[in-house]
This record gives C-alpha cells, sequence and structure tokens, in this order.
C-alpha cells in the first residue's frame, strides 16, 4: 500500500523511545467533513488546547467506510455521505509499539447536525468547532510546533491530520 505520510518517533523527537521488535497494527478512520457552509467539523480538547478531525478506531470485523460513518455519529453527531478517499498515512509509535494505519477520507454532513453520542472517558468535554481551511491549517500548523514526549499521541496525530490537510489541498502527493 502507498502512504501520502510516514512518521515515526525519530522524525518527531531529539530523543525517540527506542524501536520495538514488533508492532501491534491499529487500523483507524478519519476525515475532513463539510457543513453546508464548507466548513470543517474539528473536535477540539479545550484543556489540552488542540484539535482533530473526527473519527477513531475500526472495530472488528467492521469495514472502514462503515467505521469512519459510526465515528462522526458518535464524535460530531451526524450522519455524513462519504465523498472520497484521501489516503493513507502510517504512524509508527515506539512508545506503545503500535503501527497506526490511518485511512482519511472527505465527507459531507447530511441532514441536522447532532449532538455526539460518545461515551470515551478520552472524548468527554470536547467540542466541536467547524472551521474554513484557512483557520485548520493556521491551527494544525501551530499544533505541529510543539514538542514534548508528554503530549506523544498528540504529536503524531497532529503532523499526520497536516499532513492529510496538506494532501486535500493537492499540497503534497
Amino acid at each position: 500500500m502507498e502512504y501520502f505520510h510516514s512518521i515515526k518517533d525519530k522524525d518527531i523527537f531529539d530523543t525517540p523511545f527506542a524501536e520495538p521488535d514488533h508492532y501491534i497494527d491499529r487500523p483507524t478512520v478519519k476525515g475532513l467533513v463539510f457543513d453546508v457552509d464548507n466548513k470543517i467539523a474539528f473536535i477540539w480538547h479545550p484543556v489540552e488546547k488542540y484539535g482533530l478531525f473526527p473519527g477513531g478506531g475500526v472495530e472488528q470485523g467492521e469495514d472502514l467506510e462503515n467505521a469512519f460513518v459510526r465515528e462522526c455519529k458518535e464524535e460530531i453527531g451526524c450522519d455524513i455521505k462519504i465523498l472520497s478517499k484521501i489516503g493513507v498515512a502510517i504512524q509508527y509509535r515506539a512508545k506503545d509499539a503500535r503501527r497506526y494505519e490511518t485511512h482519511f477520507y472527505t465527507a459531507t454532513v447530511i441532514g441536522e447536525k447532532g449532538l455526539p453520542t460518545t461515551t470515551q472517558e478520552d472524548e468527554l468535554g470536547v467540542e466541536t468547532r467547524w472551521m474554513t481551511l484557512e483557520e485548520l491549517d493556521a491551527q494544525l500548523q501551530e499544533q505541529v510546533g510543539f514538542k514534548s514526549k508528554d503530549w506523544y499521541q498528540r504529536q503524531f496525530n497532529s503532523r499526520t491530520h497536516f499532513a492529510a490537510l496538506k494532501k486535500y489541498k493537492g499540497e503534497i502527493n
């Protein structure tokens, strides 16, 4: 499979975690979800002051597109229609020995915007911000500039989401 983005600890940190002997695969789905005003859903964590596109892990036996539809309903409270696939990015996270293969999509909201239904503890208290491409670009660029092992997952996700946005905009192949 061809990836538009690949990232490891050594690409982020001056003193990376040691590479494990084996990675555990974790397929995930994420995407740019557009509303009728052409704004894009961004899941904002107000305490940590960072955000990501909606999406998450693919459950056992679930196909990728159904997983993305489910995750959008849970995280942003919206029914969606998938428009296209942006591509696939891969993360090798040495700290937790996980290999994340993330499939990115574009989608549009169908009907009215609702309320998130998630019950995941790490998603409680987040809010959906609807942002322009320019606002997303600036926010993700700011997040990529932050380097700290205290926010390990955030380092990978911010960079991968920024790469997906650039891929969508045609700035990378």
